[in-house]
């Protein structure tokens, strides 16, 4: 069976673009992960609104990682328009995260984020690829994951994982920028390449997404 897995939802924008890029359909089970609480009632309308477009569509509010527990995610409510904060975009959610630090602007854009902490439920992906592919060892699994920079602690699992066999592709937006300021992008720029190298090597297509 094929399975699609939705890493970092937002309010599922990404699953009704893969939807028909990728042909998913009733065929397919598809599992959603969104920590942020201030969309996931918004979410839910829309999990309500799709889901009998699949054989099953799961909504967790859980940040995917590298381990199972709580962690600190830095939600962003909104952001200022620039440093000097005379401007204020309510809503601007873009960029939250699970990372240990936190930037405090966007390199992108000069954004300036106002961030609420809170503590989130977070399911490592070792556990997350287990229960598939034990449930259906046939499991064919496609990925798109945009969790915002913790791709880099959340793909070297995935590469150890025994179950990364059933992996065909993976649609990845990378956030190297998220460590512009502590000076460690050119680190995870690296990182970036040696991971794309090992998936591809392990018959994993890895493809960008924006």
């Amino acid at each position: 069976m094929k399975h699609f897995l939705d890493m970092g939802a937002h309010k599922l924008e990404g699953l009704k673009e893969f939807t028909k890029k990728l042909d998913i359909d009733k065929e397919w089970k598809v599992y959603s992960y969104e920590p942020n609480i201030l969309i996931q009632e918004d979410a839910k309308k829309v999990v309500e609104e799709i889901s009998d477009n699949y054989k099953s569509l799961e909504f967790f509010n859980k940040a995917v990682m590298d381990e199972e527990g709580t962690i600190t995610f830095n939600c962003h409510r909104g952001a200022w328009k620039n440093q000097e904060k005379t401007e204020y975009i309510d809503g601007y959610t873009t960029g939250s995260n699970a990372l240990d630090s936190n930037p405090k602007i966007d390199i992108g854009n000069g954004v300036v984020f106002d961030t609420l902490q809170y503590d989130v439920e977070c399911v490592s992906i070792d556990h997350i690829l287990e229960s598939i592919c034990t449930q259906d060892p046939d499991a064919e699994i496609w990925i798109k994951c945009d969790i915002e920079g913790s791709e880099f602690v959340v793909l070297p699992r995935i590469i150890d994982s025994k179950y990364a066999k059933c992996i065909k592709e993976m649609y990845i937006e990378w956030h190297e920028r998220m460590w512009y300021h502590s000076g460690e992008m050119a680190i995870r720029q690296s990182e970036r390449m040696q991971f794309i190298q090992r998936l591809e090597s392990m018959g994993i297509r890895c493809h960008v997404h924006h």
